[in-house]
């Protein structure tokens, strides 16, 4: 496969509170827009769109009522990213081609959901359309197509994706695993392009993917004491880590925002 057809879309960060986590996001360089509310008016979010395309969704419940007394899970219902609390939730990947890379994950034998409407209005009113493919059980990763134009969605007017810590764009994440042979062989399959030696930065055993200029790294914790295997343990295969790049290198630095770890980088 070609894996141009792919591309990464946006990382979900689970938050319980908009305001506070878009306050948050900001102390720590982010410039942060209004999204909208969810179609089903269960959760609502707000936006880290960069440069490049690509961005970080801050969702959260329209009520924390909800999260108590959640209705039946259906479409449009995304309350089950909340289960472990807040951070890094999943991750999407952008297919123009939706029906045809639905067709041909299961022609390798992976398991995938018919692709499922959705949508948000945003904040000024603008009704905005798309289709998701799901695997079972999870959003890392899952796969989407725009139904009205993509820059409606991820807006690129400069003044939104400057950042005052030079943020440009999402590069990299880091996926914790049980077993890298085996998930090394199912991503291969889901993504159709080959795995490569991942680095020893985050201390573990890893493979990487590269999709365009993205980086989807699989690692398996060395130990059960490890922060990795520990983060593991309590929120499963999402992501870890996001790598964003940043073109001011005074900005270079790890950070924490609403249990997401970020590191900024230069390159």
């Amino acid at each position: 496969m070609d894996s141009a057809r792919l591309r990464f879309d946006h990382a979900l960060v689970a938050v319980l509170e908009l305001t506070a986590a878009k306050s948050e996001f900001e102390s720590l360089g982010f410039s942060v827009i209004p999204g909208g509310q969810h179609s089903g008016g269960l959760t609502e979010n707000a936006l880290v769109t960069f440069a490049d395309g690509n961005y970080l969704e801050l969702i959260a419940p329209t009520s924390l009522e909800l999260l108590e007394h959640p209705p039946q899970p259906g479409p449009g219902n995304y309350l089950f990213l909340f289960d472990s609390g807040e951070g890094f939730a999943g991750y999407a990947f952008d297919a123009p081609n939706l029906n045809a890379e639905v067709e041909r994950v299961r022609s390798n034998g992976i398991d995938i959901g018919d692709p499922q409407p959705g949508g948000r209005r945003r904040h000024d009113g603008e009704q905005l359309a798309w289709r998701t493919a799901m695997l079972p059980d999870t959003r890392s990763p899952f796969f989407l197509t725009d139904d009205t134009p993509r820059d409606r969605r991820i807006r690129e007017d400069s003044e939104i994706t400057t950042h005052p810590n030079g943020a440009v764009g999402v590069i990299g994440i880091v996926i914790p695993v049980e077993n890298l042979e085996r998930a090394v062989a199912w991503h291969e399959v889901l993504l159709g392009v080959p795995s490569r030696p991942g680095s020893s930065r985050v201390g573990a055993a890893s493979a990487e993917f590269q999709i365009g200029g993205f980086s989807l790294m699989l690692a398996e914790p060395e130990g059960k004491a490890s922060p990795l295997s520990e983060f593991l343990a309590r929120r499963g295969p999402v992501p870890y880590q996001v790598q964003i790049r940043t073109t001011r290198p005074q900005h270079v630095a790890s950070l924490e925002a609403r249990g997401a770890r970020i590191e900024l980088v230069q390159s």
